[in-house]
């Protein structure tokens, strides 16, 4: 199980806090579980208390004689190693031990810890309060004591330890896991900006920052693929250019040769200037097909390429283009096969028979003797397909054919060469309409083109559209009957 990066910091603070207590607790537990047996209890206490009230009580008559009142206590002062304080009722101080021992130096620990105070009644001055004072804590009853406060400074010192280490373990791990992905981060976004979209940042982690630096790599793979395919896009357009221009300049030189022979009267008959004409109105058409092409894709790069759509019924729209087909192309056998759907289609008619005629010259430029046409209904949609018997697509020309400035026939023939742009604008006309365009071809068998056009429903009213829903759903219990 892989933990995010936020459960990981919860558990991280929850350690750091918890643990030290709990280290603590424990080492103060193990520590002082033999207080009982090794440093004595609570009864050596009460009878330290108890010696210490019947001396006070057996010798308080000699209390105003202090040095005499001592020699009678210093036994058990010596044998607790005490120091020991008597006050009367009021407080006033009678007695007090200090003054008659040898003091062997300060003690390591607080005067607060080593009193004890307890009160006396005695026969000869009544009330009396007595202050015991440990020299010492290595003897019993005291020796508890010293155990309990070296296992509380010592439960402190491992409560310290242990956050320490975790502050500085999680510290470690934290910089390790976050900091570290966040400067690989910041590394990889310089070297983007650089250039540099070679730059991978690995990390195993399925984390938060995984996740995010997943992300990050993506991001860089698709910058990297798509200004790579905007530098092929604009070597292709260079070249295209400069290909263009030739084009441009091939028939333009053909067309003044043969008007400067017309004007030298190199054609003396009237066959050969009808062919000298036929020339140079076959080479004007090439320049005006190159020119649409261009100020086609222009208005296409610049999105003002319009799409003026209008109703129409599809039988009679790909009717009509197919018999206007077949008097352009009288030299090809074209064949409309199979019926024709009766549908309502929304669309701009001369585009959608600019496509068709794109992809038919396209066939017939292509070799193509026979060229089929079909057109039927699937799905909400309309699709047609023409397919041909010419030289076919290679397969790793099949994928970039859409493409502007594209072309698959590396020959450039000035008869079957054109400008490339023609199926990219074929392409965003299909799009604009919301159908899609693919193509499938063999070398030397042939192409074959499909395009969809979606059918048109908003021209159905409301009551008509529900009373053709039930129709539709009760029709067939009706023909039972």
């Amino acid at each position: 199980m892989r933990w995010g990066l936020k459960p990981r910091l919860i558990f991280a603070f929850i350690s750091i806090i918890v643990l030290p207590i709990v280290a603590s607790i424990l080492f103060i537990a193990l520590f002082s579980s033999g207080v009982d047996q090794q440093a004595g209890n609570e009864d050596d206490l009460d009878l330290l208390l108890s010696e210490v009230k019947s001396t006070i009580d057996e010798n308080a008559g000699y209390l105003t004689e202090p040095a005499l009142f001592y020699e009678k206590v210093s036994p058990l002062l010596e044998k607790y190693d005490i120091e020991l304080k008597v006050f009367s009722a009021s407080g006033d101080p009678i007695f007090n031990s200090a003054a008659h021992q040898r003091s062997d130096g300060a003690s390591i620990w607080p005067d607060r810890l080593r009193k004890f105070n307890v009160d006396i009644l005695t026969q000869e001055h009544g009330e009396l309060s007595a202050e015991i004072k440990a020299n010492s804590f290595s003897v019993q009853p005291f020796r508890q004591f010293q155990v309990i406060i070296y296992a509380v400074l010592g439960g402190a010192v491992i409560g310290l330890s242990v956050l320490a280490a975790l502050i500085l373990l999680w510290t470690w791990y934290i910089s390790k896991t976050v900091l570290h992905p966040l400067k690989d981060i910041y590394h990889a976004t310089e070297e983007v900006i650089e250039g540099n979209l070679d730059y991978k940042i690995r990390y195993v982690k399925k984390d938060e920052i995984g996740r995010f630096i997943e992300g990050f790599n993506l991001m860089r793979s698709h910058l990297k693929k798509s200004i790579e395919q905007r530098q092929q896009y604009e070597q292709a357009r260079k070249q295209q250019i400069a290909s263009i221009s030739h084009d441009l300049r091939t028939p333009l030189a053909s067309i003044k040769g043969y008007v400067e022979g017309l004007e030298d009267g190199i054609a003396r008959n009237e066959e050969m200037q009808q062919k000298y004409y036929r020339v140079i109105k076959s080479k004007t058409d090439q320049l005006d097909r190159l020119i649409d092409d261009l100020f086609e894709f222009s208005k296409f790069e610049l999105e003002q390429l319009s799409i003026d759509k209008s109703l129409v019924n599809s039988s009679e729209f790909f009717q009509e283009a197919f018999l206007s087909a077949q008097m352009d192309y009288r030299d090809v056998d074209l064949v409309l096969a199979g019926p024709l759907p009766s549908v309502s289609l929304n669309i701009d008619s001369a585009r959608i028979k600019q496509v068709m005629s794109n992809l038919v010259d396209n066939a017939v430029k292509y070799g193509g003797t026979k060229i089929v046409m079909e057109v039927g209904e699937h799905g909400g949609f309309v699709q047609l397909s023409i397919k041909d018997n010419g030289q076919g697509i290679h397969s790793e020309d099949l994928p970039y054919i859409f493409n502007a400035f594209y072309r698959g026939e590396k020959s450039r023939s000035r008869e079957s060469g054109g400008t490339g742009l023609g199926l990219a604008i074929v392409k965003y006309i299909i799009e604009a309409h919301g159908g899609e365009i693919h193509a499938k071809s063999q070398p030397g068998i042939g192409s074959e083109f499909t395009f969809t056009l979606p059918l048109y429903l908003r021209g159905v009213k409301h009551g008509e559209r529900t009373l053709c829903f039930f129709c539709v759903l009760f029709l067939p219990l009706f023909s039972e009957f």
